[in-house]
């Protein structure tokens, strides 16, 4: 066995690499193992304002010129109606070629002090009887490494324990060229399958279908029928069976799910390997890089603070139930926008979508308290979680938000137990006011004091300022 590390991670994509260089500039040693070398085949990518300012946190702002990307103003959507429509596309929308994305990070990685193994394929992982791991090589090379990151996406390294979050989903993609290509991103849905394409510098437009994983079985094998006929079904290529070519179809499952071991004493999935959503969540790069950046904090803080591995561990299990649930919901009310929301792909899209929903009332509708008003702080409402607190986890005290119930632990910059003091201290809203400006609040306290009571965490009285006539 050559090389112990600190930490080795396998998988060089967005999930990987962030998780390495994160890693590495923490001071730990890491070991990056990828088995392609170079950009490689990869279906397109939709990128959002989210991942640029992700980006620029890390300091990489400069990888999407070398990833090739292109950015759009507008896009077409055949969604909701059964006729063509152009909107404005999301603040920031864009898309990049993700294998020279990918190799593009690798470069940095290796450019930051992490060791990169590339054109190397682990193909099993071992724990030592000594502790920490051994990961086997498929030329029959060992490395070793005390915390192994399993970064290899959908396939991944570790065993898995996946619970699947929505029907079975098969995505086909390829790219096509010629003349009379859309110049800008498109979605449409079909009877039983919807599509979605764009533009993706220097190799054509990406159109990609999704299907039900079962469509495989029922064409024997056809991919390139199956695909050309969802396409035809969306109308997201006019030109279809015309002047466009089409270049060779791919397939790759594209099911949501949730791994339920996605994090032990000595080990980590992040990325792909931990969780995947929905396709229509779009997510892929955003969610890698957000999974890559608390995995690194969580490995952080059981390898520096063993006593706190349990609070770490805590940490990222409840992340990605939150995240899960979240996008779930999200997606199931898109789905039942669709023009075919009765038929069969899209009602199992969907089902339960309404019932997941909880929507409080708009905190406009309710009554303004006035400065007198008594309050008294809800204690069901404060709990402690473990939280991200720089580079560890750590309990914190937080507040349970709305009728959602997520947790929060700063508000406004603010730790949350000092607020919580302010509104024990208080017994009307003018003296939480007075509190919040005296403490770290100052110019926010209106604010911090109204989202406060909108959420449920202060309880006011029946007695409000009365509507002017």
């Amino acid at each position: 066995m050559t090389g112990l590390t600190d930490v080795i991670v396998v998988g060089g994509g967005p999930a990987g690499c962030i998780s390495a260089l994160a890693l590495c500039r923490l001071g730990l040693s890491v070991r990056l193992i990828e088995e392609h070398v170079g950009a490689r085949p990869h279906v397109g990518e939709a990128i959002s304002v989210a991942v640029l300012r992700q980006l620029h946190d890390l300091g990489l702002e400069g990888i999407l010129d070398r990833a090739g990307w292109q950015r759009f103003s507008r896009c077409d959507e055949r969604w909701a109606t059964e006729s063509w429509i152009t909107r404005d596309a999301p603040p920031g929308a864009a898309t990049l070629d993700r294998g020279r994305f990918d190799a593009a990070l690798v470069d940095i990685c290796r450019e930051a002090g992490v060791v990169v193994d590339l054109g190397r394929r682990a193909t099993t992982a071992i724990r030592r009887s000594e502790g920490g791991w051994s990961v086997i090589l498929a030329d029959g090379e060992v490395r070793g490494a005390n915390f192994l990151v399993d970064a290899a996406g959908r396939r991944g390294l570790l065993p898995k324990s996946r619970r699947w979050q929505g029907p079975r989903t098969i995505a086909l993609y390829a790219y096509w060229s010629g003349a009379g290509l859309p110049d800008r991103p498109r979605i449409a849905a079909g009877g039983g399958v919807w599509s979605w394409g764009a533009p993706v510098a220097d190799l054509g437009f990406n159109a990609t279908l999704f299907t039900d994983r079962q469509a495989l079985p029922r064409s024997r094998g056809d991919l390139r029928q199956i695909y050309l006929d969802g396409l035809a079904d969306t109308d997201l290529l006019p030109q279809l069976r015309t002047v466009l070519s089409c270049g060779q179809v791919t397939a790759c499952d594209a099911s949501a799910w949730l791994d339920e071991e996605a994090v032990g004493r000595d080990y980590i999935k992040v990325g792909e390997a931990a969780q995947s959503f929905d396709p229509l969540a779009s997510m892929g790069v955003q969610h890698c890089i957000q999974s890559a950046r608390s995995a690194s904090v969580v490995v952080n803080t059981i390898l520096r603070r063993p006593g706190s591995q349990a609070v770490a561990r805590q940490y990222y299990e409840q992340r990605l139930e939150r995240s899960a649930w979240t996008h779930a919901v999200a997606t199931k009310e898109i789905y039942g926008r669709s023009v075919h929301a009765e038929k069969p792909f899209w009602r199992s899209r969907c089902a339960g979508g309404a019932a997941a929903a909880r929507v409080e009332a708009h905190p406009m509708s309710r009554p303004k308290p006035v400065l007198s008003t008594p309050i008294h702080l809800d204690r069901s409402r404060v709990v402690e979680v473990p939280c991200l607190c720089g580079d560890f986890v750590e309990p914190r005290l937080a507040v349970l938000a709305g009728t959602e119930g997520e947790p929060v632990a700063f508000l406004g910059g603010i730790p949350i137990d000092m607020i919580v003091l302010a509104i024990v201290d208080s017994e009307t809203v003018g003296d939480l006011l007075e509190a919040l400006v005296r403490g770290q609040a100052g110019t926010q306290a209106h604010r911090v004091c109204g989202w406060l009571i909108d959420k449920g965490v202060v309880q006011v009285s029946a007695v409000c300022e009365q509507p002017r006539r």
